[in-house]
């Protein structure tokens, strides 16, 4: 888990923060990276693109990471070049063992997002690997502020909780669980037992507590866990995506529009 980091990388500007985290990550955890750019010359609008504008794309695309790895000295980058649908070329390295955690951020602005989609999604539906999803400037997580577990499933399950302990040893944080749901149907029940088996296995130097709010049609559960996180001043928030613990609902929301980074555990 976050052994091995893979950074798709473009010319967009909405990719900076996610760069810089990744980099971050990279350097806390002392764990190799490969940056990758993906062209895919057919976007350009005709059926086939031409050798130039191959060419031209792939052009771009080393001098984008021989900027990155100039820039950068302290981490071990491993740049690859490919050419193909970005999230088919993404799962083909995922399957051949080049990573186990993607750092992305967004690809397009909002409103080419209504149109086309979002390509952040559809990356992460053809994996099943852990991803960090980054679209502002924002720090690693750390001592001083926990992160935010956010579930709205009836129960976690043991892998996810396997995960978030994980999580908090490496980064040195406490858990703050949030439940999106009703105590009536077992949110209480499963929250109590997550908190204290993490409790047992952290010990008593994480500080670990929960809480559950009821989901309302006045609310979202974007906009009630980005108000948690004002709250609690946590700087990531942790979706342990395992069996049934989040909602497809949940996820989206918070893959496109929570306030901090989002760590999709898988």
């Amino acid at each position: 888990m976050f052994d091995k980091l893979l950074l798709p990388i473009d010319p967009s500007k909405r990719l900076k923060p996610s760069r810089e985290y990744a980099i971050a990550l990279a350097k806390r955890l002392n764990i190799p990276l490969t940056a990758i750019f993906v062209s895919n010359p057919s976007k350009t609008g005709t059926m086939t693109a031409s050798d130039e504008t191959s060419k031209g794309f792939a052009t771009l695309g080393k001098r984008q990471l021989d900027q990155l790895i100039e820039r950068i000295t302290d981490v071990k980058i491993t740049p690859m070049l490919k050419t193909g649908k970005r999230h088919k070329v993404l799962a083909q390295m995922i399957g051949d063992g080049i990573a186990d955690t993607l750092v992305i951020g967004p690809f397009r602005s909002v409103i080419t997002r209504l149109f086309t989609g979002s390509e952040v999604e559809r990356i992460l539906d053809s994996e099943s690997l852990h991803a960090f999803v980054v679209r502002e400037d924002h720090p690693l997580p750390g001592p001083g502020s926990p992160a935010l577990v956010v579930f709205d499933g009836p129960e976690l399950p043991e892998r996810g909780l396997k995960m978030i302990e994980t999580f908090a040893r490496k980064f040195g944080c406490d858990i703050e669980f949030l439940h999106l749901g009703s105590e009536i149907f077992g949110g209480a029940e499963a929250l109590d037992g997550a908190v204290s088996e993490l409790r047992t296995s952290l010990g008593g130097d994480f500080h670990i507590t929960s809480t559950i709010i009821p989901l309302s049609l006045f609310k979202t559960r974007r906009a009630i866990t980005n108000s948690v996180l004002r709250q609690e001043g946590a700087r990531i928030v942790i979706l342990p995506d395992v069996e049934d613990a989040v909602s497809d609902t949940l996820f989206h929301q918070l893959v496109l529009s929570a306030a901090v980074p989002v760590c999709v555990l898988r």
